[in-house]
């Protein structure tokens, strides 16, 4: 009850400040967790992993793990943090967070601000001294290119490289609309040169640290489906192990009409769901469950979540429906599967 107070006051700021605010306050975590009955109908093989339900929260929320400590205790069953590119960046100029409660949905533009690999690694060497690899909440890393990089394929392998020994899941995110040229990676001859290197690397660093480090693919909502088709056959062909399904779109038509002067930049939230649960479909047809996806896009309550595991999803990620409703938000989900899955069960006489 307090958290979801102090989040509704953090929320009366400018959307980047009050992201700010909430990461301080879970960054020195002044609440205890609270405890959650487990259903095991709920739980979830998601990439290798048995967790206890397939509530996880995406990236971007915690760019650079600074708020890990706050974050485990939140109820998710698996954590994804960045995107963090080889190099610390500003990202672009502010404003670049915008909120449309009425929409419930969100704006940003940010372009991957974050302090670097190296920093980031440095917080979850000191993580995995409490918490260590495979423990649940289990930890992705989300890497990405430097927006003035000579060579972006390099800066993923870099990337892998660094996070590889530290990271319980890394996702490849080739799909924010807000890096300049960084979708062109979706198109088939880039992303085949791309998933060639990471598939290489892969198995050099696997034999190196003598674990198997799972990796996913972060996509577009925005992207052709001939090269969704083309994507997910490389995917499946150089071993990745699953599919984000979705980033956020810039196709302005998800809002109402009334909405007037929109600035441009990645939408998320409520908006988003229709156009992320289209592509979430394809990618389920496509790939005839070679990978396992994980559905993010407008999951803001137990109806939305469902909606993503009726159609193919393994998991879901929240992001934009904990800004608006706080972590009280990752209960109710819980709650509403939990009754979703026993009237399932009930249904079938199992």
């Amino acid at each position: 009850m307090l958290k979801s107070i102090i989040f509704s006051i953090i929320k009366l700021f400018p959307p980047e400040v009050s992201h700010l605010l909430v990461l301080k306050a879970l960054k020195y975590n002044p609440l205890p967790k609270r405890k959650v009955k487990k259903d095991k109908l709920l739980e979830t093989n998601l990439l290798g992993y048995k967790l206890s339900h397939p509530v996880g929260l995406a990236a971007g929320f915690d760019k650079n793990g600074e708020a890990l400590n706050g974050i485990l205790k939140l109820q998710f069953s698996f954590i994804e943090i960045g995107t963090v590119t080889p190099l610390a960046q500003n990202g672009n100029a502010k404003p670049r967070v915008f909120r449309f409660s009425e929409e419930r949905g969100i704006i940003n533009k940010l372009g991957f601000p974050n302090c670097g690999v190296v920093k980031l690694v440095n917080k979850l060497i000191n993580i995995r001294k409490s918490h260590p690899l495979g423990s649940e909440p289990i930890i992705g890393v989300n890497i990405g290119c430097n927006k003035k990089s000579k060579d972006p394929f390099e800066d993923f392998i870099f990337c892998l490289k660094k996070v590889y020994k530290v990271a319980d899941y890394i996702t490849v995110n080739i799909s924010s609309p807000n890096t300049p040229g960084l979708r062109n990676m979706q198109e088939k001859e880039n992303l085949i040169k791309l998933l060639k290197k990471i598939n290489k690397t892969r198995i050099i660093l696997e034999k190196k640290f003598q674990r198997f480090l799972p990796i996913v693919i972060k996509i577009s909502p925005d992207i052709d489906f001939t090269l969704l088709k083309d994507l997910i056959n490389a995917s499946i062909k150089y071993k990745l192990n699953g599919v984000i399904a979705t980033n956020t779109t810039i196709n302005k038509n998800v809002f109402s009409n009334t909405l007037k002067n929109i600035p441009n930049g990645g939408i998320s939230g409520r908006p988003l769901l229709k156009k992320s649960n289209k592509v979430l479909k394809k990618v389920k047809k496509y790939s005839k469950n070679s990978l396992q996806i994980i559905g993010l896009g407008g999951v803001e309550d137990g109806i939305t979540a469902i909606e993503k595991l009726k159609l193919g999803a393994s998991a879901i990620q929240i992001y934009t429906g904990l800004i608006f409703k706080g972590p009280i938000l990752i209960e109710n989900i819980l709650y509403e599967l939990s009754l979703y899955k026993k009237s399932n069960k009930k249904l079938h006489g199992k």
